[in-house]
């Protein structure tokens, strides 16, 4: 076991665990080939100093003579452990070839030293802007975007939305299997069951801070959980269009996550579209329907909210 993972992450790391493996899965059955006529792509490019800070960026063929073009970032999951940018090579191929430049990140991860969540969130910042100036050298102009991901990915993607600075106009989000609320992912009944160290490294996730935790009571273990929770930040001035995708059997990102989404989504009346698939667990593997639906809905939501 990767030492780095054992000394800074137990908490995450039984779930971080069950993730790893659900994409590993889903990547084994699903890898995809690229073929030059699909557009252009440039891989690997550093949009900044540390390790994993890379992206993917394909843009389709006739992007330099379009006035300007739409994004579609993806970002992987991995329970924050692990995961790569290719496990979103499918998605990437796929929208590139409808006309829409296309990209995929790696962002630091919750096991490498001084990386809490919120890291993430200003790694996935600068990399929209890097992405958005690597276009240009290209000749071709990146106006607006959308912004979606899978698992931990899909948590990322709804913090950005919902609770960062956009170099971008982010049109809509799209989401699958995303934690919308860490007391639902992360249960308080279950934190008396970790050992302190463990407890300390998520704090510091979570906040960014060396936190004493001895006195921590359940009222504020709820309250540093709020801190990474999508649901704390959505609002009528923040919540975004959004399809959001879940399994009803999924055991890691239970349904309580999609139903306080929707809630909120209702309450404040704005735009979204929910794909339950009945019988499929964390990969969503299990409702070939469900996934063509999800595919539908998505590109209706290009058209919709891209205007092509």
């Amino acid at each position: 076991m990767n030492k780095k993972i054992k000394k800074g992450c137990g908490c995450l790391l039984g779930v971080g665990l069950l993730l790893a493996i659900a994409g590993a899965i889903t990547m084994h059955v699903l890898k995809p080939k690229w073929h030059d006529e699909y557009g252009e792509r440039f891989t690997d490019i550093a949009y900044g100093s540390r390790e994993h800070n890379t992206y993917d960026l394909y843009l389709p063929h006739d992007a330099a003579s379009k006035d300007s073009l739409a994004l579609m970032l993806f970002i992987h999951g991995g329970s924050w452990l692990g995961g790569d940018k290719k496990d979103h090579h499918r998605d990437c191929y796929n929208w590139v070839q409808k006309g829409y430049a296309t990209a995929t990140i790696n962002y630091s991860l919750l096991s490498e030293e001084e990386t809490p969540f919120f890291t993430m969130l200003d790694e996935i910042e600068a990399c929209i802007r890097h992405i958005k100036g690597f276009a240009e050298e290209k000749g071709v102009h990146i106006s607006q975007m959308s912004i979606g991901g899978t698992s931990a990915g899909g948590h990322l993607a709804m913090m950005f939305a919902y609770a960062h600075q956009h170099p971008l106009p982010i049109k809509f989000e799209a989401i699958r299997v995303g934690p919308a609320d860490f007391r639902i992912l992360f249960p308080s009944d279950e934190n008396a069951k970790q050992k302190p160290e463990d407890v300390r490294n998520f704090v510091y996730g979570c906040t960014g801070e060396h936190t004493d935790i001895t006195s921590l009571t359940p009222e504020q273990a709820d309250s540093i959980k709020l801190l990474v929770s999508p649901v704390h930040y959505i609002s009528d001035s923040t919540a975004l269009p959004a399809i959001f995708a879940y399994g009803e059997k999924d055991g890691i990102v239970k349904p309580g996550h999609y139903h306080a989404l929707q809630a909120l989504y209702d309450s404040l009346g704005k735009p979204y579209d929910l794909i339950v698939f009945p019988n499929s667990g964390h990969p969503l593997m299990g409702d070939k329907d469900c996934s063509q639906r999800y595919d539908s809905t998505l590109a209706d939501y290009c058209k919709k909210y891209f205007g092509y």
